[in-house]
Parts: C-alpha cells; sequence; structure tokens
C-alpha cells in the first residue's frame, strides 16, 4: 500500500520550465488597413498587358502555345523570349521572316504577319480568326514602339565584334611552300625558314546586328603586332595589312584542310631575317569595324591557350 502512495505523489509533481522571451517582432503592429494594398492596374497596350488580355486567355490553349511549341505564351518571360528577336522556324514560301517580332518594323514581324494575313492557305492566327480589330491595332502599336518588354525597355541585337577562322602562310607567296601544316598541332608554333618572306593570309570576317556578313570593307582598321612578348606590351612590331578587293578574294585552303576553299582577304608578308632565330613569337590581330568604337584584340588576355595558336619560330 505504502509503494503505490509513493508512485501516485511522483506522478503529481509539478513540473515548471523557465521559458525565455520572445523577442519583439516589428510587423507585429503594422496596419495593414481592411482592404489590403490597392490592386495596381495592368495597362492593356503593355506587353504585360497584351500577355494578361490576349496572349495568355486566346493562344495559351491546350495544343497550341502552352509550351507545346513556340512560341511559348505560358508565362510572360515565356512569351517575351520566343518572340522578340526569336528565329522563325516556320516560314512564309519566300523565307520572308528571319526573327518572329523585329522591334519597330512590323513588316519584318512574322507575329504581325500571322495576324493580319488574307492567306487563306497560310490562316489568321488566333485559330478562326478571334482576335479583335483594336487587339491587333494594340499587338501593332505596340511592335512599332519597339516592342519594349515588361519595363519599358526595348532590346537590340548585338552587334558582334569581328573575329577570324584561322590562317595559312606560305614561303614567299602563294606560289611557295605551304608553311603552317608543319606544326605539331594546332596549339604548337609554325616553323619559319630563315632568309626567307614568309606570307601570312588571315580569314576574318565581321556580322552587323542581323547576323548579316559584313565585307572586309566593313573594318577600319587591321594591324597585327609580332612579339616575343605573348600581352604585347613591349618589344612588337607592327603590320599594317594588304586588302584584296571585296569581290575577289584569295580562296585558299582551309587552315585544318587543303581540301575545303576558304576566302582570304587580309595578308601581310614578313622578313624572317627580321627575328631572332629559335625564339617563340607571338602574334595578335588589332581589328574595328564600324559598329563598334574600341578596338578588338585577337586573342585576349583571357586567350592564352588560343595565343600559341598565333606563333612562329624561325629554325
Amino acid at each position: 500500500m505504502s509503494m503505490l502512495c509513493a508512485f501516485t505523489l511522483i506522478a503529481c509533481r509539478e513540473i515548471i520550465r523557465d521559458e525565455p522571451d520572445l523577442p519583439d517582432n516589428p510587423y507585429d503592429d503594422v496596419d495593414y488597413g481592411n482592404g489590403g494594398p490597392d490592386p495596381v492596374l495592368i495597362d492593356s497596350a503593355s506587353f504585360l498587358g497584351l500577355h494578361t488580355f490576349i496572349f495568355s486567355t486566346t493562344c495559351a490553349v491546350p495544343g497550341c502555345h502552352d509550351g507545346t511549341f513556340e512560341p511559348d505564351f505560358r508565362t510572360v518571360q515565356s512569351a517575351y523570349n520566343s518572340l522578340v528577336y526569336a528565329p522563325v522556324i516556320k516560314n512564309d514560301d519566300d523565307d520572308t521572316f528571319t526573327y518572329r517580332v523585329v522591334p519597330g518594323d512590323t513588316a519584318l514581324s512574322w507575329l504581325h504577319e500571322r495576324i493580319t494575313t488574307d492567306d487563306a492557305v497560310l490562316g489568321r492566327m488566333p485559330l478562326y480568326d478571334t482576335l479583335y480589330p483594336h487587339e491587333r491595332e494594340m499587338i501593332t502599336q505596340w511592335i512599332l514602339n519597339g516592342a519594349p518588354d515588361i519595363f519599358g525597355n526595348s532590346p537590340i541585337l548585338p552587334d558582334y565584334q569581328p573575329s577570324t577562322y584561322g590562317y595559312i602562310c606560305y614561303e614567299n607567296d602563294t606560289t611557295g611552300l605551304r608553311l603552317d601544316t608543319n606544326r605539331a598541332d594546332l596549339l604548337q608554333p609554325v616553323i619559319l625558314p630563315q632568309h626567307s618572306n614568309v606570307e601570312y593570309w588571315f580569314g576574318i570576317y565581321d556580322t552587323d546586328e542581323s547576323g548579316v556578313y559584313q565585307l572586309p570593307s566593313w573594318l577600319e582598321q587591321y594591324n597585327i603586332r609580332i612579339s616575343q612578348d605573348m600581352l604585347m606590351n613591349t618589344g612588337f612590331t607592327e603590320y599594317t595589312f594588304e586588302l584584296e578587293p571585296d569581290f575577289d578574294p584569295y580562296y585558299g585552303p582551309a587552315y585544318y584542310d587543303p581540301g575545303i576553299p576558304t576566302p582570304y582577304w587580309h595578308h601581310f608578308t614578313l622578313n624572317t631575317d627580321d627575328f631572332e632565330t629559335g625564339k617563340l613569337y607571338f602574334m595578335r590581330l588589332y581589328l574595328k569595324d564600324t559598329a563598334h568604337d574600341f578596338v578588338t584584340e585577337l586573342p585576349d588576355d583571357s586567350q592564352i591557350y588560343i595565343a600559341y595558336y598565333f606563333t612562329f619560330r624561325i629554325e
């Protein structure tokens, strides 16, 4: 009996814990009012408005532009990215269009053609021509206004800097012995003979903001520097390329395959007596087109491994 009482007393003992005070929450006293923040009105003429009221409701339907195929109208981001400067996949018979939307130009915008065409075979989008005239007009005005994104920014295509697809070189001239093929691999120097003139031909290319190839006359500057210093900080010799006419380049072999005829416009000649025997020399191109305010350096300081492709040694 006394053992039972002992167990009862232990079971009924009160346990008191010392709970720490919680820190004050500064947001507990914020008065949000009864209705919450005022709703943000969407401008129906903006791209957010076009997506909210037209693309997402009319076009992003099952089996259409719901991610099944592009343009992808599921979200405002996917809609914009798959429209503005997005390449056309299904074109007209004349391949008239390059991009679905070209900011500022409805005549070159495939989207505008698809929502306004009267071609009975092609058909007007969306299916069954369900856009109202004022909705087509809003899309038209958005394109003409520069196709701005949801932040009001109109995009531009990048205008790429000049680049190169390699070089070839010959002893004396293009009728002489080809020398760039004597390297051990593409990151080893070309071995040049002593007491010789060596003619280098560089494949240089450039494109405009639409990706259209620009002829060599597009370049305002084309120089090359040669030095034992990889970074060209000291002791370099500079040459200016000779330029063949736009319509009459020298068609030489590709640097990697003699069987592929490749156009080369830019060339210069060096005399190996102007350089020390057995030393490693680096070459860098300095090119400027009309679209940039700066000179492009090839290779630049971030392309150390490529720098060894542009090397020679005299033996």
